[in-house]
């Protein structure tokens, strides 16, 4: 790659990125200035959260991740808005940041005990957390499957969520026994499963 092309790459890449304040712009638009309301947007998918927001005028947007893992917000649909500061309803100009603390649907899923040799029970957890807890019990031979029967592979792992495995939870199997996790994308139906998504 030319040096030319790398400047004007580095460029592209700047303009869409508003900061080192990990706020995010909506780009090629000025920031609106004035007094304006805070909408109240929590609860509400961090896609349609941050739409509200630009929609009145605030550009400057920092989704945190709320739980003490320190996860990165990659996917705005996987992610619900828990709290925001400043507060709905607060009247400051619209070049204020608005920090929003996000979740997922999962998260209160997540964290149940794991006994050795036990299949721990892993339906509404994210992939990964349920690979994880999985391992934790000894299972090494995991697959995935794509609930929608669209055969569409599971290439970030937390941004799906199991609602079957193919052994139940509390079996005691040999420990090279295969275990399919059946998933779906957060956002889309869960089936009779109950999980959140």
């Amino acid at each position: 790659m030319s040096r030319l092309r790398i400047l004007l790459v580095v460029a592209a890449a700047a303009v869409v990125l508003s900061g080192c304040d990990g706020t995010i712009g909506r780009p090629g638009s000025a920031t609106a200035t004035g007094p304006a309301t805070v909408p109240a947007v929590t609860g509400k998918r961090l896609d349609d959260a941050e739409r509200t927001l630009r929609d009145a005028g605030f550009s400057k947007l920092k989704p945190v991740d709320a739980s003490s893992a320190d996860r990165a917000v990659l996917d705005p649909n996987n992610w619900i808005v828990k709290s925001q500061t400043p507060a709905a309803g607060t009247r400051t100009d619209r070049s204020t940041a608005i920090t929003l603390k996000v979740t997922k649907p999962t998260d209160p899923a997540s964290g149940g005990p794991v006994t050795e040799g036990t299949v721990p029970s892993v339906v509404c957890e994210d992939l990964q957390s349920a690979q994880d807890a999985l391992q934790s019990a000894g299972f090494f031979n995991l697959g995935s499957a794509d609930g929608t029967g669209k055969g569409r592979a599971q290439i970030v792992d937390r941004n799906w969520v199991v609602i079957k495995q193919s052994v139940r939870a509390g079996q005691r199997p040999d420990k090279d026994t295969r275990i399919v996790l059946t998933s779906v994308k957060y956002g889309e139906p869960t089936g009779d499963s109950g999980c959140k998504s």
